[in-house]
Parts: structure tokens; sequence; C-alpha cells
């Protein structure tokens, strides 16, 4: 069966990769067991193997299911935006864009009134003092921007997550040939183990070993059938009489006293045409006979 797998390698990963999700997948691998099995028994002579590959198949069937088929797994989120979204960001900028105003003002304004005013020797300190809230101011707008500029991360709502497995068709497939070639190894020891009995049965018939009255029947019976001579012949099969006597069985002709061991057809006259078969009073073989005008 890993033969006929194979052959069909290249349909079967596109149904397999077509079908997209496990449970699709797994119909795919049943169709195309199916498929197997049938051809299979369609060349098998052995009844034997038939009926295991059958059950093993099934065993495999049930099995479908566990195989590892995970393939790429995408995720999908979805929900509503928070109306208030983004208002910390737009309370911090306006915080920081009034503060550097405020600084700034702070430190540009006196500056240069007290130029005119203030004596020389303090005009120092209050450059120094006022400088300083200058530069803080132009921090404190430059960070305002930034904080403004920055994208906004939206808080959402009811959070829904949606997942896709894809199935890896190459990954299914390793595995269920894994599982067909056990079957066909398990097969070939069956296989094997019944051409061995066969082979210990030869020299038997229905599995019981012929006796040497048997053979010595059957040779004598081959032998007057190669001789060509019709009264030899006769003679020979005469013998099958007495060898059935022995073993209990007794050769009935038709008589109108045991017309109940035969089986009737219209004839010219009374006649046997086959014996009947009997062994203490039960009958083991019909025989035929023609009860005439």
């Amino acid at each position: 069966m890993t033969d006929l797998l194979e052959k069909d390698k290249d349909k079967l990963l596109t149904e397999l990769a077509g079908a997209g999700t496990a449970d699709k997948a797994v119909v795919v691998l049943e169709n195309e067991m199916d498929k197997l099995l049938l051809k299979h028994n369609e060349s098998c002579d052995s009844d034997r193997e038939r009926e295991s590959a059958a059950y093993m198949m099934q065993a495999v069937r049930l099995s479908l299911p566990l195989i590892d088929s995970n393939g790429k797994i995408k995720v999908w989120e979805s929900g509503q935006s928070d109306p208030d979204e983004g208002g910390s960001f737009k309370w911090s900028f306006l915080l920081l864009f009034l503060l550097g105003l405020a600084l700034c003002a702070f430190g540009f304004g006196p500056l240069f009134i007290d130029s005119y005013i203030a004596a020389e020797e303090n005009l120092r300190n209050e450059v120094i003092l006022h400088g300083g809230a200058t530069i803080v101011g132009l921090f404190a707008l430059y960070f305002s921007g930034y904080v403004y500029s920055r994208p906004k991360k939206a808080k959402v709502r009811n959070k829904e997550h949606q997942v896709e497995i894809k199935v890896d068709a190459d990954k299914i497939y390793r595995n269920f040939r894994t599982a067909i070639l056990s079957i066909d190894q398990s097969l070939e020891e069956i296989g094997a183990a019944e051409r061995w009995n066969k082979r210990d049965q030869a020299g038997s018939i229905d599995g019981k070993a012929v006796t040497p009255s048997e053979l010595d029947l059957f040779s004598d019976l081959l032998a007057a059938a190669y001789s060509g001579d019709p009264e030899y012949a006769l003679e020979k099969v005469e013998q099958i009489k007495y060898f059935l006597h022995k073993n209990q069985i007794e050769v009935i002709d038709y008589s109108k006293d045991n017309a109940k061991f035969f089986d009737l057809m219209p004839g010219s006259k009374p006649a046997t045409i086959r014996p009947a078969l009997v062994a203490q009073g039960g009958l083991l073989r019909k025989g035929l006979a023609s009860t005439g005008k």
C-alpha cells in the first residue's frame, strides 16, 4: 500500500493543502484509505491478509484526528476603541505647553526691563536667573511638542481574538505514510507466516495428512485412467467401494426402498446414475437415479 500511496502523493498533497483545516484533512485521508484498501484487496489472494488489512486500516482511521497537522498560526484581534483614547497625552501636552510659556515669559520679560533699571552688578544675577528659566521653558515647549506628536495607543474594549491554524500538508503526508508503512510491514509478516504454514501442510488434504491407503487408492485410479483399458479402469473403480466400506461408509444403489437417499429424475428405466453414501444410517451424500416410465 505504500507504493500505491506514493503514486497518489502529488494529488494527495494538493488536496491536503486545499483542505485548510484539520477536520477537512481527516476526510481527505479517509478517502485515500478507502482507495488504498480497495486496490490492495483486489491484488491480494489471501483472505487472512485482506481481513488483517481491513482491521489495521480501521485502527489508523480512528487515530487520524491525532495526527500532528499544525502549520502556521494566524491570530486576529478585534474590538471597539475607547472614546477617551489619548486623553492622558493631551493633558500632558497642555501642561507642558503652559509651563513652557510661563517660564519663557518669566525669563524674557523681566530680563529686558531689568537690564534698563537694575544696576550693572545686579544685572549678572538677573541674566543667570532669567536665562536659566528661559532655557527650561524652551525644553518644556520642545517636550510638549514631542509628547503631542507621539503615536497614541488606543485603548480597545471588548477584545475578541480569532485564531486560524493552517494545516501542514507535508507533515500530514509524512505521518500518514509512516502509518501505512507500518501496516505493510505487519501484512508482510502475516503473509510470511501463512506461506510457512502452507509449506508445513504440504502433502495434506484439508489440513489432514493423507494416509498410505488413500495414496494407494489414488495411485491405482490414476494408473487405470492412464492405461486406456476400460475393464482395468472399472476394476480399480470397484476398489473405491471397498475403501469406503473399511471406513464405515456404504455405497447404496437406487431402489424403491431407499429412494429417500436419491434425487429422482425421469428416465427410460429405473437406474442408479450416482450412488448415495451412507454412514450408520445417516446420509452423507445424496445419490442421483432415474425412476423409469
